[in-house]
């Protein structure tokens, strides 16, 4: 199984105060395992390791993680074993998600462990794949989670020059900007490589926003810089490193705890899927968009066209349904 390489659907969404026009762009309608910027990288994931001759994939996620959920798919798809470590959340609790569920009944063996302590946590786990005679791939490298940057960045790096053709062709213009909720930092790294190498033709250069869903403006900063140096050091054809690091921009003021939206965020979630049929979610794409309408307020946006990148996560909208947030 490859998942599709197609243009997933861009079009006008809302206009907001100070008459700022936002567009959608549907990252979450691929059509596999319920979308999102997960499904692309999932398969540079898959891809990578299959290259690498390894058979059983180590991943680490939170039990709301749209990429064990994808990647849970494609190993059962393929027949290959996936062990996924999953961290407690800041309270030390277990919460129960449909991505988590969906990972269990795709036969991924899930082995909860705490955020402290990873490496060792690692460390065992691939000594039972290796007891077993499975020859282990662990998605962020070493122990440590280094080693391994590069191969996720590449799907949004290959995704930015046809997002400019497509608001070119079908919008008539390019945005003034490009909005998504930031958590590992793949995504936005990926878009900032592509933009750094595509001939604008003189045109005005659209500013890329990561709304940070958990990370600090600085530490998420660190991250994504260590995502797009790690991938422009192997494909010097991709990205120019520096000048994407100099393009990063982060916005982490609508954060808050990781998986548990404010009733702000709540209510525009509702308020979302009663006027446009939108799923968005309380830990990812909610955040992000409520992240989009506060820091437009608080620059004093006026006549902006913001393309919103709605990263995916529709199981993450019937948790917050089924728990009526």
């Amino acid at each position: 199984m490859t998942i599709p390489e197609i243009i997933t659907p861009l079009y006008p969404h809302e206009t907001l105060a100070g008459n700022n026009q936002v567009f959608l762009k549907r990252e979450d309608l691929l059509p596999y395992s319920f979308g999102g910027n997960k499904a692309r990288i999932g398969q540079c994931y898959v891809t990578d390791m299959e290259q690498k001759g390894c058979n059983h994939m180590l991943a680490y996620g939170n039990a709301r993680s749209n990429l064990c959920r994808v990647l849970s798919n494609l190993c059962a798809a393929k027949g290959y074993r996936l062990t996924i470590l999953s961290p407690a959340d800041d309270d030390g609790q277990q919460r129960p998600s449909l991505n988590g569920m969906l990972c269990r009944q795709l036969d991924a063996t899930v082995i909860p462990c705490l955020k402290t302590g990873v490496a060792e946590s690692v460390d065992a786990a691939m000594e039972t794949i290796r007891a077993a005679g499975d020859i282990p791939y662990y998605i962020y490298g070493d122990r440590t989670g280094q080693g391994n940057k590069a191969t996720p960045v590449a799907a949004y790096a290959t995704q930015y020059a046809p997002l400019m053709e497509q608001c070119k062709n079908q919008l008539g213009f390019l945005p003034d900007g490009i909005c998504l909720a930031l958590g590992t930092g793949m995504t936005l790294a990926g878009l900032l490589c592509g933009q750094s190498v595509y001939d604008h033709q003189g045109e005005a250069v659209p500013q890329i926003i990561g709304l940070s869903t958990a990370r600090d403006e600085a530490a998420a900063t660190a991250h994504v810089t260590a995502y797009i140096r790690a991938f422009a050091q192997e494909h010097p054809g991709l990205a120019d490193a520096e000048a994407a690091v100099r393009r990063i921009r982060v916005y982490d003021r609508c954060r808050g705890s990781y998986g548990a939206p404010e009733e702000a965020i709540s209510a525009l979630i509702r308020q979302q899927f009663r006027a446009y049929g939108l799923p968005l979610d309380g830990t990812y794409t909610g955040k992000a968009y409520h992240a989009m309408q506060q820091l437009s307020q608080e620059e004093g946006w006026q006549n902006r066209r913001i393309v919103f990148v709605h990263t995916g996560g529709t199981p993450l909208f019937f948790d917050g349904v089924a728990r009526n947030d």
